[in-house]
C-alpha cells in the first residue's frame, strides 16, 4: 500500500528565498522577533510549512490537491521563530493557510517598500514613475474589463488573464510608490490612497482567489490625479 506520508524536504535554493523574503524577522506580523542573536553565529528560525508537508498534519489536504514537491517550495514555506512555529502547527485552527500566505505577502510588501521602492523629492517624481503603471492597467481595463453591473466582463478569458498577469503586480508596485511617498501627500490624497488599498486587496481576492465575499470596491477615480498637482496645501 503507498504511503500517503510522502513529503519532499525544501531544497537549497527554497532556503535561501525563504530567507530573504523574511529579511531575517519571524513572519508572524505580531511577533516579528529577530532570528540572529547579537553575537552568537546561530539563528532561532524555523521553516514552517503552510500547507503540511504529509497530509496529516496541521492545515493538511490530501496530495492529489497539493502535491509533495509543491509542499516543499519556497511558495508554501514561512519563516518562524519557534514559538510561533509550534502555536500554529499546535492550534492549526485560528492559524489557516490563507492567513499564513498574508503573513508572507505582507513581509514581502514591507521589503519592497523599505528596500526596493524609491523615496522621491517631488511629487513630479512619483507622479512619473507610476503614470505607466496606471495607462497599462487603464488599457487593459477599456480593452477587456468589466461592463455594467452585476460586475460582468467585456472578455472574460482575457480579462482574467491580464488582471492576474498586469494589473494584479501593477496595483502592487503603485500601492508600494504611494506608501513609500506619503511624505508629499495631502491629507485628501491620503484618504484616497486608503480607498485605492481596499481596492487592491479586494480586486485580488476575486481575481486570484475567486473570493467575492470580500468586497467589491471600486478603483477610486482619484488615484487618476494623485502628484499632479506640483504643490501641496499642507503635509501632515
Amino acid at each position: 500500500m503507498a504511503s500517503t506520508s510522502c513529503r519532499v524536504n525544501p531544497d537549497v535554493n527554497s532556503r535561501r528565498r525563504l530567507w530573504g523574503d523574511s529579511g531575517g524577522y519571524c513572519g508572524n506580523p505580531k511577533c516579528r522577533t529577530y532570528l540572529f542573536p547579537d553575537d552568537l553565529d546561530v539563528d532561532f528560525g524555523e521553516l514552517a510549512h503552510v500547507i503540511p508537508a504529509s497530509p496529516e498534519g496541521p492545515r493538511g489536504v490530501p496530495l492529489s490537491e497539493v502535491s509533495a514537491k509543491d509542499r516543499g517550495h519556497h511558495s508554501n514555506l514561512i519563516l518562524l521563530c519557534a514559538n510561533c512555529h509550534t502555536t500554529i502547527d499546535k492550534a492549526p485552527a485560528p492559524y489557516p493557510a490563507e492567513m499564513l500566505y498574508g503573513w508572507k505577502l505582507e513581509r514581502a510588501e514591507e521589503i519592497q517598500i523599505a528596500v526596493s521602492t524609491p523615496v522621491f523629492q517631488t511629487r513630479a517624481e512619483v507622479r512619473c514613475h507610476i503614470q505607466g503603471l496606471l495607462d497599462d492597467n487603464a488599457l487593459i481595463h477599456t480593452r477587456y474589463g468589466p461592463v455594467g453591473d452585476p460586475y460582468r466582463q467585456g472578455d472574460p478569458i482575457l480579462w482574467i488573464r491580464h488582471a492576474r498577469s498586469t494589473i494584479v503586480p501593477n496595483n502592487r508596485r503603485v500601492l508600494r510608490a504611494l506608501d513609500a511617498n506619503r511624505h508629499l501627500m495631502t491629507p485628501e490624497e491620503k484618504q484616497t490612497l486608503a480607498i485605492y488599498r481596499l481596492h487592491v486587496e479586494q480586486f485580488e481576492s476575486r481575481h486570484v482567489l475567486d473570493d467575492f465575499t470580500t468586497g467589491t470596491e471600486r478603483f477610486p477615480e482619484g488615484i487618476q490625479n494623485i502628484f499632479l498637482n506640483e504643490e501641496m496645501t499642507s503635509r501632515t
